[in-house]
């Protein structure tokens, strides 16, 4: 039973090997890449083979229950979106106004900031 229930989570999930990883990744995406500001959002795209995310959300935000929250939020609809984004690696960065913003504005913001940046896939 447990071992069903294990590979159900593990789909539905974000997978590791979505994850950006360590500091030394996003210094590079942070160096190399491209920057769409939005009001509450600022997404650093930089082309690449495979898709990659990581998600920066710093103390300024708020204590760690809303930066946690906000990360939750951002990781869920990134992976809900993930099979219409292009190949790359993203670094979404939270700014303070955030921690005010309700979920479905959050990701009406989030679609609009990757239209704008050209980062949906046109066949879909």
């Amino acid at each position: 039973m447990e071992g069903r229930n294990r590979e159900a989570r593990t789909s539905e999930g974000f997978a590791r090997r979505f994850r950006l990883g360590d500091n030394r990744n996003y210094r590079y995406v942070y160096r190399r890449g491209k920057s769409y500001p939005s009001r509450n959002l600022v997404l650093i795209y930089l082309k690449g083979r495979e898709q990659r995310f990581g998600f920066s959300v710093s103390s300024k935000v708020g204590n760690a229950v809303t930066r946690n929250r906000i990360r939750r939020c951002l990781r869920e609809d990134v992976r809900r979106m993930r099979t219409q984004l292009k190949c790359g690696k993203y670094i979404f960065i939270a700014r303070p106004a955030l921690k005010t913003v309700p979920h479905e504005e959050l990701t009406r913001e989030l679609r609009s900031l990757l239209a704008r940046a050209k980062l949906v896939k046109e066949d879909m």
